[in-house]
């Protein structure tokens, strides 16, 4: 499960932006048929980047014992 975490992890790192940018380009101007799991991962995708821009990361300090 963890492997599995991981790599959902490290696909939405890489892939959110891209994916957000380029596939209503590939729906409108290319006309590719329409995918459920690709409108599946535009969903989630476009949540992370609400999420980011709303919920920004704090800086982690280290407290010394």
């Amino acid at each position: 499960m963890n492997k599995l975490y991981g790599t959902m992890i490290f696909f939405f790192y890489f892939i959110k932006y891209p994916l957000v940018i380029f596939l209503p380009i590939l729906y409108l101007y290319l006309d590719y048929p329409n995918d459920i799991i690709l409108n599946i991962l535009y969903f989630i995708s476009f949540a992370l980047i609400i999420k980011d821009i709303f919920f920004p990361l704090d800086n982690c300090t280290l407290k010394n014992k």
